[in-house]
């Protein structure tokens, strides 16, 4: 669904919600609109900090690359979600890539025009260390589940977290993941090989807790990956 509503873009993000109206017809008349084309690259690592992002259409990628090239999927934005507050934030440089993963379209707040105005709203500034918070506690847990689950089990909360936010329920049973997911995207977000998460969906699927389809994946029992992360949480 695309968010025709630039102003309700804004009013319904977690970053900004709470506004008043005279704030955020403020904040939007600070906006521009950047398009995407699918694989088209918004910023890379070590680029300025300059400006805060919202998606109106489409999904965008978030992703590093270790320096003999492995890329690992940290984040994907959907419709209505910001994001690049820590740069915005601090002036440094981008810490990752943003690639668009279909076609996009962005709302576009400039750093120097979104700082002074955080300077006079103390509400917003609280709202912004909120999320930043957030966003380190999501950092923190991955980092520990790449540490501490097995493959299975950070394959399974993954799949359980896709559901979660992209769920479809499907009239004949099971949860379709609404997302074009092809096993090398799944394998950059789990930070291992395509080969790895292809043998443990093939698995599950043989035991009929998924289904595969091109770059789709339904969760048939849910509770049973829900088992599979649960046993390795207390392994």
């Amino acid at each position: 669904m695309v968010v025709r509503d630039k102003k309700a873009l804004l009013s319904n993000s977690e970053l900004l919600s709470g506004l008043d109206e005279a704030m955020l017809d403020r904040l939007l008349s600070m906006t521009v609109t950047r398009r995407l084309d699918k694989n088209e690259t918004l910023f890379v690592k070590g680029d300025p900090g300059d400006s805060l992002f919202g998606v109106q259409e489409g999904k965008i990628k978030i992703v590093t690359t270790s320096p003999n090239g492995k890329e690992v999927t940290l984040n994907i934005i959907e419709e209505g979600q910001f994001f690049g507050e820590i740069a915005l934030l601090d002036g440094m440089d981008r810490t990752a890539d943003a690639i668009a993963m279909e076609k996009t379209e962005v709302l576009v707040i400039q750093r120097r025009d979104f700082i002074p105005f955080l300077e006079k709203h103390p509400k917003l500034c609280i709202q912004v260390m909120q999320l930043l918070c957030h966003r380190v506690r999501l950092t923190s847990e991955m980092v520990e589940d790449a540490a501490f689950l097995p493959l299975d089990g950070r394959l399974a909360k993954r799949l359980l977290n896709l559901a979660d936010l992209y769920g479809q329920e499907q009239p004949g049973g099971g949860v379709l993941i609404g997302l074009n997911l092809p096993q090398q995207e799944l394998a950059r977000m789990m930070g291992t090989s395509r080969e790895s998460v292809n043998k443990q969906l093939q698995i599950w699927r043989n035991q009929g807790w998924i289904e595969l389809a091109r770059g789709k994946v339904t969760i048939l029992n849910e509770q049973a990956l829900q088992y599979v992360l649960e046993a390795a949480e207390f392994d």
